[in-house]
Parts: structure tokens; C-alpha cells; sequence
């Protein structure tokens, strides 16, 4: 593999000065997420040996949007993880339907859209309560991924801690990497065990963690459309969206596209 990263000096200081007794990568069979277990597997299973911290691969299903594609690529890299490095797997979904809410309340973006709130971030919560303290979070995010993120994203290992008691450090190992996506999956593809992610790239040009998603590019939804047909999806947005611009968003699902059978 490319030599694109290293552990920087004060995160390195940092991580053991905190001891930590608990590692979560969220994971999502994102190439993000991916990349993020790839660049920091060996840091961590050398970490956790010397201070006996325990590691896991949390993955969260949502019911009604999680495609199963997704979630058999999901447990087939977190599998791998258990039997070669001894990172056990966490499997978890709330007990909601996506497209019961979706009626309810539309679509939403932002910190507060009730998609991540209900369906990820209330799963991610149960599990820091769960699981012994101190505890390093890490993810796929990086400053480069939108201006949301931009603004969140200060600096590649911080501490948070919130009204609700939850307290933990979150590590984002490709903070400063500012890779392209074919860059990204270009690591990946190195490495046999994360082949089941970037088929799914390859063929539906996404990971399929959520089939719909209103970050989603229209672009992207009729590559998936090219190879499954996605017109109940358009069928459903039309009935159910109250706003014309989400159902003209969609719209271009109502047929198959030209040169599928």
C-alpha cells in the first residue's frame, strides 16, 4: 500500500496518554469508513496489545434504507477484521421503518435531520454507555467532505462531551489526506479483504448504506437506477413528499434507463 499515512506525533502522544479502554470504528462499508480502518488497523491492534484496550467494528443498519448488498459487503470486511486481527464486529438497527418516517417528515439536511438522529446517532450513544470508559471513536470524516463537515471537523483527534453525558475522543485519521474518491478506492483495491466495498462502488457507484439520501447526487441515484431498477422509489417519493422538490428530484426514476433490460 501507498505510504499516505502515519500516526501524526501528538495523536500518537495523545492516545496514550488517554489509555483508552475501548475502540469503535463506525463503520459503514463506505470507501470513508474503509480507508479509516485500513490506514490505522495496525496502529490500533499495537496500541490496544500494549495498554489490553478492547476493539470493535460498529455497523448500523437502517431498516427500510440499508440496501442488503451493503450490509452482507459490511459484516464480510468486519468478519475478516475478527478472524485476522481480533476486532470484534457490533451489529445494531433501531426498531423504525425509514419509510414510515420519510412520510412523516419529509427529507431533511443538517445537524438536526432526523434520519442520523433516530436511525445512527442514538445507536451510537447506547453503544458509548455500554462499553467501558475512556473510549476512541474513529471515523471516515475529514474536513474536504462538505462545508458541514468543514465546520465540524476541527482537528484530526478531539474530545467531546455533551449535556447527555457523553464523553469520548473521536479520531479522524483522514483529516489531512484530502484524497479523491478513485484515490481513495484505489487504496482499497490493494487489499483483497475491502473487495467487497469497492465492488459495490464499481458497480452501483455508491455503498448502498442508504439507498435514499437527499446528499445523494442525482447522478449517482440513475447510476445505481442502470443496473436495479429504482422506480419504486420514485413511486414512493411521489406519493409521499409533500415538497416539489424533492418529487422532481426523483422524477428521473420513473423509467428505465435506455440500454437495460
Amino acid at each position: 500500500m501507498d505510504r499516505v499515512y502515519s500516526v501524526p506525533g501528538h495523536v500518537d502522544a495523545k492516545l496514550r496518554e488517554v489509555r483508552p479502554r475501548t475502540v469503535v470504528y463506525l463503520f459503514s462499508a463506505g470507501k470513508d469508513s474503509s480507508l479509516a480502518l485500513l490506514l490505522t488497523r495496525d496502529y490500533v491492534r499495537r496500541l490496544c496489545e500494549e495498554t489490553r484496550c478492547r476493539v470493535y467494528i460498529l455497523y448500523v443498519l437502517l431498516p427500510g434504507n440499508t440496501h442488503p448488498l451493503n450490509a452482507y459487503a459490511a459484516s464480510a470486511v468486519m468478519e475478516w477484521h475478527r478472524k485476522h486481527y481480533g476486532f470484534e464486529p457490533i451489529y445494531r438497527c433501531v426498531p423504525l421503518v425509514f419509510q414510515e418516517l420519510v412520510a412523516r417528515y419529509g427529507l431533511q439536511v443538517g445537524s438536526q435531520r432526523w434520519c442520523f438522529i433516530r436511525f445512527k446517532d442514538r445507536v451510537f450513544r447506547d453503544t458509548e454507555r455500554q462499553l467501558p470508559r475512556p473510549q476512541i471513536y474513529v471515523d471516515g470524516m475529514s474536513p474536504s467532505d462538505s462545508k458541514a463537515r468543514e465546520r465540524k471537523v476541527k482537528t484530526e483527534l478531539e474530545f467531546v462531551e455533551t449535556a447527555d453525558n457523553t464523553r469520548y475522543w473521536a479520531w479522524h485519521p483522514l483529516f489531512s489526506l484530502n484524497l479523491s474518491s478513485e484515490e481513495k478506492l484505489r487504496l482499497l483495491r490493494q487489499h483483497p479483504e475491502f473487495t467487497p466495498v469497492v465492488e459495490l462502488y464499481e458497480v452501483y457507484g455508491d455503498s448502498l448504506n442508504c439507498v435514499l439520501c437527499p446528499y445523494k447526487s442525482v447522478e449517482k441515484l440513475l447510476k445505481h437506477h442502470a443496473v436495479e431498477d429504482l422506480s419504486a422509489l420514485y413511486h414512493f417519493t411521489r406519493e409521499v413528499l409533500r415538497s416539489g422538490r424533492w418529487r422532481r428530484r426523483f422524477s428521473k426514476l420513473a423509467n428505465r434507463t435506455l440500454g437495460v433490460g
